[in-house]
């Protein structure tokens, strides 16, 4: 079973933190994948890996609200947990997504758990100082302690001016993010419709948010971006840089609101700059929708070798691989009804 360090390190470092310590974090350096042996042509039969698949991300709101488009409820989000854990997916952060390096067992499928607006209900400390069991992250920490093989890895939009609600634990709270293994990306300053603004002020928000947060987590890495209310600026262009009064950003994904899963970031489809999110409530094309829809079809999802420095996809799948995303990166196709495997 794989040993996680974050949640180790999480485990020392938040009793401290949400006690209202104030000493740095110490932030430990992620583990760099390792290949693993190759599948054989028996086991790439057996598990049938796809990494040309469908990845789904998920978009998360409040938690513990009454359900509705936008709040999932504690028992929902426990249950999301588990039904993504019994049925082979595995958390993996955007960026490793991005650079196509996840690295997951043999058979698993990757998801992406991404939270906007830094709200309260994803972050919270009770009076006496400690980690709300109620909130997401005492969700996902809780569950990940009885589920080992389920890091917890997540994605944190966040509004800076209000992050988490409890302003003065805003910045600890960012730092233990990062501890955990989590990622905080840009979601605006105020979060006005983008498309409403003026480049300057679209820039403005930008650039800032990224400033803000600098602030308060110097180490972390800000080159993604979710769209408040999923609507891009009149000008997209300055999605993907820009200046503001000498605040610079640089955004390397930008990501939607709805209503599927992402291609695989070998697939011809792959657009980092628009990438789509499914909604987690039980809406149409909701989080039940497509994971009903994607156990029904299995063969459209993403399904790792289990080794980060491969590709393998059916052969009959080949044409689902734009060769051009690989870098470098060997192509292994594979015939599950001949039992043989080829580079």
């Amino acid at each position: 079973m794989k040993h996680h360090p974050f949640l180790a390190l999480a485990a020392c470092v938040l009793p401290a933190l949400l006690a209202g310590c104030s000493r740095p974090l110490p932030i430990e350096p992620r583990a760099s994948a390792q290949t693993r042996p190759t599948l054989t042509a028996a086991q790439l039969a057996q598990i049938r890996p796809n990494e040309a698949g469908v990845v789904p991300i998920f978009m998360y709101h409040d938690i513990g609200k009454p359900e509705q488009r936008l709040n999932r409820s504690v028992a929902a989000f426990r249950h999301d947990l588990e039904r993504l854990y019994q049925e082979g997916y595995r958390p993996v952060l955007l960026e490793d997504y991005l650079d196509n390096r996840m690295d997951l067992p043999a058979g698993k499928s990757p998801v992406i758990l991404t939270f906007d607006d830094a709200r309260g209900s994803q972050f919270h400390t009770l009076k006496d100082g400690t980690l709300d069991p109620n909130c997401a992250i005492g969700i996902l920490q809780a569950f990940c302690k009885t589920h080992p093989d389920f890091p917890l890895h997540a994605t944190f939009f966040v509004l800076p001016n209000r992050a988490f609600d409890q302003h003065k634990l805003a910045a600890q709270k960012l730092q233990a993010l990062l501890a955990m293994g989590c990622e905080i990306g840009n979601h605006t300053v105020t979060h006005r419709s983008l498309r409403k603004l003026s480049d300057e002020e679209v820039r403005e928000e930008l650039a800032t948010c990224v400033t803000r947060l600098h602030q308060m987590v110097p180490q972390a890495r800000v080159d993604t971006m979710a769209l408040p209310y999923g609507i891009a600026p009149r000008n997209r262009t300055l999605l993907a840089s820009g200046t503001y009064q000498g605040q610079s950003y640089t955004n390397r994904a930008v990501l939607l609101v709805g209503a599927g899963p992402a291609p695989s970031p070998v697939s011809p489809h792959f657009d980092p700059m628009r990438l789509p999110r499914i909604v987690t409530s039980e809406v149409r094309f909701g989080i039940t929708y497509w994971l009903n829809e994607l156990k029904r079809h299995p063969e459209r999802r993403y399904i790792s070798d289990g080794d980060p420095g491969t590709v393998t996809v059916p052969r009959a799948l080949a044409s689902s691989v734009d060769k051009r995303r690989l870098k470098g990166i060997p192509l292994r196709l594979y015939d599950p009804s001949r039992d043989e495997a080829r580079r």
